[in-house]
């Protein structure tokens, strides 16, 4: 039965708009007239009808664009009494960003790498020319004629954005890559900003500080840049704030090893309880492996002004709790973090219009209630808690998704009690049925962005991943280093044994030199044996090229012998029949 809401999973606002999105439906609310309207109704079945994940609005609030899973680019147009759908195009690949651009068009980023530009309206094609096969225009993307490609990174691309000047292009990938380009001949990249250790996954740029690039993503701090030199102003510590707060983690993956699985313990799968233990952010059963990282993975940064201070706001995917912090006239200093803890994990969140300081949050209320993190063996991306009704008590506590929170002008955040937004957004709600809402994926970063050791280039070459250390603790906090970092924020350094490094390849043994782990000499051991391999195969191969020219002689003199023994007998018959 289909009676329950489907969770907002997206918030925007604009100059006096609430834009909320839940499954496929939009829904606005004007904040001025309190009037909520929604898109027509269509099937909200996940991944099957339009699941939107990402949306772009206007300054006035006039045009929303939308990108669905079903990779559909929607422009829509807000009056006063109806969400009209103006124009629908097909994208070629997944979309994992999508913004207006400064000339009023739409820049959209794939999780394949590439930043395409389309118009606002689809223009008409010529009909005397032939649209180019799908599998063309996925290898090649400038072949697409219905946007001009920008440009493109060899990584998932995360995030981007067009700095107010608006002559810059900024775009960030899975592989730690923060690139600025010109716009919109962004084939010239300016400068690229290095200093992050993991995948980035937000950028922001203060309306107050044009001139600086807040970033951050699986990293322990958010990193302050004056993009216009690429230099790095400061760094703000932000693992103390946010892993108390983790709910979500990734699942976990089979650990193979030259192509065959490690060997299972089944008691200790059967006997592990993956919900409520928070070592298993860190650690997996045997047989089992997690993606490197803490589990962080930086969703949104907005900031916003308050008594003139400028107030950066930031939230990580799957935790229950949101962050703030001041900018200082002296960015070279380190700023304190707020946190405001919440009873469930954050979806999104938006500032609202014409409210200082007033941040309207969305919850995925049904975690702890019809979903888990998953346990091993748990394909999905979670597991749901089977479920075939719910209590009224139960339903009114998932319909709590909307929370408001005032920032203080200390940058302090605190919940305050605003039911106004609930009681106009709720009931536009689409509705769904408990099994849609147990298997909703409201958390696809933290199980695409962080890198699984073993599996990918940070991987071992032959044998088994490193088994984790165990844990420390430091100011109260849980830490555990990843298997590819010798020291983390507040972590402990990590001690490899000579067998664990000797299984390793180069490029991992570089990165921990680096990170002052005593590696001893094994590059150097590996350098010589490899310069020695490729001299004993030097000399291999002319060996073999000498063989080869000697037998090519013999055969030579061979076929001009039997050349000449022919001509003698044909001559000889010749004169006896003469």
């Amino acid at each position: 039965m289909a009676d329950l809401n489907f969770p907002p999973l997206v918030l925007a606002s604009s100059s006096s708009n609430i834009v909320a999105v839940a499954g496929a439906t939009l829904i606005v609310q004007n904040l001025q007239t309190s009037k909520t309207i929604s898109s027509p109704s269509v099937d909200n079945r996940a991944h099957q009808n339009g699941f939107i994940r990402h949306i772009a609005v206007s300054v006035d609030g006039k045009i929303i664009v939308s990108v669905g899973d079903d990779k559909s680019l929607k422009v829509w147009d807000v009056t006063a009494d109806e969400i009209r759908l103006r124009s629908t195009r097909g994208l070629i690949k997944k979309a994992s960003c999508v913004t207006l651009s400064p000339e009023g068009g739409i820049i959209v980023s794939d999780k394949v790498g590439d930043v395409y530009q389309y118009p606002l309206d689809p223009v008409p094609s010529d009909p005397s020319t032939s649209k180019p096969p799908m599998h063309a225009m996925v290898s090649d993307p400038t072949k697409n004629p219905e946007c001009d490609y920008l440009l493109g990174h060899v990584s998932i691309l995360t995030s981007h954005l067009t700095t107010p000047d608006p002559k810059h292009i900024i775009s960030a990938d899975r592989d730690e890559h923060i690139r600025v380009s010109r716009y919109p001949k962004s084939y010239v990249m300016e400068r690229a900003l290095f200093g992050h250790d993991s995948f980035v996954s937000a950028l922001h740029i203060p309306s107050s500080h044009p001139n600086i690039l807040i970033s951050g993503g699986g990293d322990p701090s958010l990193r302050i840049w004056d993009w216009t030199t690429g230099s790095s102003l400061s760094k703000v510590d932000i693992y103390p704030a946010i892993l108390p707060h983790r709910k979500v983690r990734s699942y976990m993956r089979k650990n193979r090893s030259k192509g065959r699985m490690r060997k299972t313990d089944e008691t200790a799968i059967s006997e592990h309880d993956v919900e409520g233990e928070e070592e298993t952010f860190y650690s997996a059963p045997e047989g089992y492996i997690l993606p490197s990282g803490q589990g962080v993975c930086i969703k949104k940064i907005e900031s916003t002004v308050v008594e003139d201070k400028t107030i950066v706001v930031f939230f990580s995917e799957g935790a229950s709790a949101i962050h703030s912090f001041i900018i200082l006239s002296d960015l070279s200093s380190s700023p304190i973090v707020q946190t405001q803890s919440l009873p469930y994990p954050i979806l999104d969140f938006t500032f609202l219009p014409n409210h200082d300081g007033k941040i309207l949050l969305s919850l995925d209320t049904a975690w702890g209630v019809l979903k888990k993190n998953p346990g091993p063996g748990i394909e999905s991306r979670q597991e749901a808690i089977p479920r075939d009704e719910l209590h009224q008590e139960e339903k009114e506590l998932l319909n709590g998704f909307f929370k408001a929170i005032q920032i203080g002008d200390n940058g302090e955040l605190s919940e305050i009690s605003d039911n106004s937004f609930s009681s106009s957004l709720i009931p536009s709600l689409p509705k769904t049925d408990i099994k849609t809402l147990s298997n909703l994926n409201l958390y696809p970063l933290i199980n695409i962005l962080p890198k699984w050791p073993g599996l990918e280039e940070e991987g071992i070459e032959g044998g088994d991943t490193p088994t984790p250390p165990i844990e420390e603790e430091a100011d109260g906090i849980s830490l555990a280093p990843t298997s590819m970092t010798a020291r983390t924020f507040g972590g402990t350094k990590r001690n490899y044994t000579k067998e664990e490094l000797t299984t390793m390849n180069s490029k991992v043994l570089g990165r921990l030199k680096s990170q002052g782990v005593d590696i001893g000499n094994l590059l150097v051991q590996r350098q010589k044996k490899a310069k020695e391999d490729r001299k004993k195969k030097a000399q291999e191969a002319n060996e073999r090229l000498k063989v080869q020219e000697e037998q090519r002689k013999v055969k030579a003199e061979e076929k001009e012998s039997n050349k000449k023994r022919k001509t003698v007998q044909i001559s000889e018959e010749e004169m006896g029949n003469a």
